[in-house]
Formats: structure tokens, sequence, C-alpha cells
């Protein structure tokens, strides 16, 4: 017969006191207590805190989820509870592979890959190639009938837009011979969520992929493209950098990209791959210093940073600029986001917004018309402002 009085619980009194002062929650007691041999329940044990222990805050939400009847599912990543007081968006972190584990699994995975040793370059032309891309949402769908216009995105249309990368870039080395640096910067959102949602959470996202075939086409795409840039052996040195605290993929990016920098930086020591997990990070190159910055992060900011320079956004930046001693002669905000182009200047900093490397969802579409989609391509002198910056818009097939 169940046993459901408190008074069973007297003889564990020592033992429950140090599992609630070690954290362990009312449900984690209960747990506990079965494995003993009782058949505890929370409503006793939640009783017996406050009648023997003293204990009057035994956790009101726990409590409230015992009220509804609430049991989350197993491996569960997220979730509301409704009830007539409230609605509280629930965001767990223990159900799912905590993206430490991820990284070590990459990296055991990463041990038989083959160092390649890159060949020194010579190079007296103090100059940098610099491709920006931002948006790529690999997964999102872009056609569907509920689509105002429907186009084609997919993964075999985003490695062809990773072509058109490569050769642009090449085209570019090819008539200005070898570069000081090669800098490629993805400003985030590279996938477009997870379980069919920003990774922010409640936002419902119509795609064409599962998280694995998302993922995999992501960073297979972006590996073979990297690889193949490096082995152009066309600078002295390489930086790639990825805007990973995003509003759609999150840390779902991240375990992507962490995946490309372990192989990178196995198969190529003196290859740079950053991860830029703070909302703004900073970085030079010469009398350069560029600040990167999907434009939303991935918890706090309400809303995005606009497209076009507002005071409120331009006293932010001069606040982080003064706030981290920058003093380069020349200083650049660079954006994603909005998945438009847009440039703007001040006196102390020049802000840009950079264009989708993938085509306007569904959503876009009914709400904002057609956009354009691309990246950029800049020759960056390192001593002087004289940047070469140059759009390259991508055909989008129409479906």
């Amino acid at each position: 017969m169940p046993i459901k009085g408190e008074s069973v619980y007297l003889p564990y009194k020592e033992q429950i006191q140090k599992w609630r002062e070690e954290g362990l929650s009312i449900r984690g007691v209960v747990a506990e207590l079965e494995k003993q041999g009782l058949d505890a329940s929370f409503t006793g044990v939640r009783y017996f805190l406050v009648e023997h222990l003293g204990n009057s805050n035994t956790n009101t939400f726990e409590a409230k989820l015992e009220e509804e009847g609430f049991t989350p599912p197993e491996n569960w990543s997220h979730g509301w509870l409704k009830t007539k007081q409230a609605s509280i968006f629930i965001k767990n972190d223990k159900g799912l592979m905590p993206i430490e584990d991820v990284s070590e699994v990459i990296k055991r995975a990463a041990n038989g890959i083959k160092e390649l040793r890159l060949p020194e370059i010579k190079s007296d032309n103090e100059k940098a190639l610099r491709a920006v891309i931002s948006d790529a949402h690999v997964g999102m769908k872009s056609d569907s009938r509920d689509a105002m216009f429907s186009f084609e995105y997919n993964e075999d249309v985003f490695k062809k837009h990773l072509s058109v990368l490569f050769n642009s870039m090449k085209s570019r080395i090819d008539a200005h011979g070898t570069f000081d640096q090669i800098i490629i910067d993805d400003l985030g959102d590279g996938l477009d969520g997870f379980d069919g949602e920003t990774t922010r959470g409640g936002h419902k996202l119509p795609q064409n992929m599962d998280n694995k075939g998302a993922w995999e086409a992501y960073v297979s795409g972006k590996l073979e493209t990297y690889v193949a840039i490096i082995k152009l052996n066309a600078a002295r040195h390489y930086v790639f950098r990825n805007v990973t605290n995003c509003n759609h993929s999150g840390d779902f990016g991240w375990t992507a990209n962490i995946a490309i920098k372990m192989v990178i930086e196995k198969m190529f020591p003196s290859v740079e791959y950053l991860l830029l997990d703070r909302p703004i990070e900073h970085f030079f190159y010469g009398d350069h210093c560029f600040m990167l910055t999907h434009g939303k992060d991935k918890a706090l900011m309400v809303r995005n940073w606009p497209i076009h320079l507002t005071d409120k956004i331009s006293n932010i930046v001069r606040q982080y600029i003064d706030h981290h001693d920058i003093r380069s002669r020349f200083i650049h905000l660079d954006k994603g986001d909005l998945h438009q182009s847009g440039y703007a200047r001040e006196p102390k900093f020049d802000y840009r917004n950079f264009m989708s490397f993938a085509p306007p969802s569904t959503w876009v579409q009914s709400n904002f018309g057609v956009s354009y989609c691309g990246f950029s391509l800049q020759v960056i002198p390192k001593y002087s402002n004289q940047i070469e910056h140059t759009d390259i818009f991508f055909d989008m097939k129409k479906v």
C-alpha cells in the first residue's frame, strides 16, 4: 500500500535536509527516497519539509508544476507551462547533451585527421582580402503554398552559394596576387533553428531539414569551402570568425562551428578560427578595428539593431569603443540580422548592415516582399581607409 503520510520520512530527516542543502529539487528527493524502497510523493515530501524542517520556501514553481499535473517528457528542450495565473516559458539545460560534451565528441573524432603544413607565403601586399557572410539560415523553408513568392533553398543551393563565394575570392586573388591576410567573417544565424524554432524559443519556423540534416549540410559545406580557400596558398595568414551569439542559431550554431574549428585547426595549425560568444567582439588589422555583432543576441535584446543608425545605437557603440579603449584610426561596426545592405558613417565609426546569404523566408516574403541575397567582399589596405567594397548577389530560383 502506498505510504503518503509525512511521518514515514522522519528516519530520513537528516538525509533529506542534506539533499536540499545540496540543491536537490523536491522531485529529486522523491526519486532518492524511492530508490530506498519508499513509495514517496511530491506532496508528502513538501509537507514534511514545511512541518519538520521549517522549510517554507519549497519552490512554489515546482509546487505549481505538481498541482497542474505537468510532467515534462524525457530529453525535452523547452516548453510552456500555462496556468490561470501565468504563462511561463521553460528552457531545459539538462535533458539535452551539454555543449561541452559536444566539443569532447568532436575532439575525439578529429584526432585521426592528418595535419597539412602550409607553405610559407612571402608577400609585400599589405592588404587583406575579406569576405563577409550572414544569415545563411540553413534548414529554412523558402517555398510553400503559404509563401507569397517561393524560392528554392536547400542543401544544394547553400553549397552553390558557397561555390560562388569561393570563385569570387579566387578572382580577387588572381587580380591582386597574394594577400597579407585572408579573412572570412560570418555574422551569425547560419542555421535557421532547432526543432523548428529559433534557439531563443517560442518562434515557430517552417523548415525543410531536420536538426541533423541542417547541421551536416552547414558543417560539410563551410568546411569544404574553407579548406579549398586555404589550399589556394594565397595569404600569409588565414582568419575565420563566426558570431555564435545570435537569435536563430545560438548554441546549435556554436556546435556546428566548433566542429569546423577543430577540423580546420587540426589540419592547418597556423589557421585561426574564432567563435564569437559575446554580443559584440572586436578585432584589429593594421589601422582598422572591426566590431562584429549579429544585431540581435541569443537571450537579452528585446529589439534588433536597426538598418539605419539611430542616436541610441550610436551612443551604445561609442560607449563600447570608450569602454574597450579602442583608438584605431578606422573603426567599423558590422552586423547582419536584417537581411539587407545598408551603410552609415559618423565621425567615430561607420555602421554597415550585411545582406542574407539565403533567400527570403516565407515569413519575410509575406511581411516585406521579395528581398535579395548574397555576400560582400572587401580588399582592405592595412594602413588606409581606401577599402574596396563589393556586394555580390545570388540568382534566386523561383519555385
